[in-house]
């Protein structure tokens, strides 16, 4: 009976870099039954998350024996975080907004006063977009607290919302200092750069509710899981030299997407390996050129 490695990400952490001959060992590790590809459309983005599936249960116990609750609610977070990355470049376009607010000189809202004004800003866009008879509101914001080298800062909120709204308009329902705002700039076809900027400050961002979404997001546009679509053979040529094979294997497996990037990470723990590559629609890397 074969046993995914799926829920123990957190133990891959370790970086091989030129240990090459280390990492296709541990690939090839005959307790590695097979690989489970796990592909995640997310607007333009593909991602492709490999796991190991193990064919003794060795490897399990051995995984739980070291999964501590401090890992389990880092991968939690981190997980959350990449949950809100996928809704960002799933739901939201150049056609969209990004909207950062601030408060004036001598204005310092507590965390309770900062939500409520950010509640009552959103509640007025949506207003807007009833009254102006635009599509109803998507949206995703992120209150900070916290700089990203963990030094408290102002309270500011960012924003990312549909479109349609003038700009002006917008600027006028926050009341209580300055609003920025900018239309969206995806870069290569996806927004992970600004969803990883606004989720940059440190500490639990997800536990904390320091941001919300509304309920019309789409979790992503599609995710299949296939144990066929990567052999342990890829695998192995994936470790021994990712720079090469990266390219040629998720370019022939994936012929309407342009490849990006690519990890190897092995584990101290269980044998096998987790890979994750990243791709983007084709069509966005030739600039949409009639």
């Amino acid at each position: 009976m074969p046993y995914s490695g799926q829920n123990y990400e957190f133990l891959f952490s370790a970086q091989w870099g030129e240990l090459k001959e280390a990492a296709v060992e541990a690939v090839r590790n005959k307790n590695v039954f097979r690989y489970r590809a796990k592909t995640i459309k997310c607007g333009d983005v593909l991602e492709i998350e490999i796991f190991p599936i193990w064919n003794t249960q060795n490897e399990v116990r051995a995984a739980k024996a070291n999964t501590t609750r401090e890992a389990q609610a880092n991968v939690n977070e981190r997980n959350a975080k990449k949950s809100l990355i996928r809704k960002i470049n799933t739901n939201f376009s150049a056609a969209d907004l990004h909207i950062t607010l601030t408060y004036s000189r001598g204005e310092l809202p507590n965390e309770e006063t900062a939500r409520r004004d950010m509640r009552n800003f959103i509640r007025r866009v949506r207003n807007y977009h009833k009254k102006h008879n635009l599509p109803v509101l998507k949206y995703v914001y992120v209150i900070e607290f916290y700089s990203g080298d963990g030094r408290r800062t102002r309270v500011h909120h960012h924003v990312i919302m549909s479109g349609g709204a003038d700009r002006q308009d917008v600027k006028s329902l926050w009341p209580y200092g300055r609003a920025r705002v900018d239309e969206l700039e995806p870069d290569d076809g996806t927004l992970e750069g600004l969803a990883r900027y606004i989720t940059k400050q440190p500490g639990k961002i997800i536990q904390t509710k320091r941001w919300a979404a509304s309920r019309n997001l789409r979790p992503y546009d599609k995710v299949t899981f296939s144990d066929t679509k990567i052999s342990k053979k890829q695998a192995e040529r994936l470790a021994a030299d990712m720079s090469e094979a990266a390219p040629a294997i998720f370019g022939k497996l994936f012929k309407d997407y342009t490849f990006d990037d690519c990890t190897v990470k092995g584990s101290e723990y269980v044998s096998g390996a987790y890979i994750y590559a990243k791709m983007y629609k084709t069509v966005m890397w030739k600039g949409n050129v009639a």
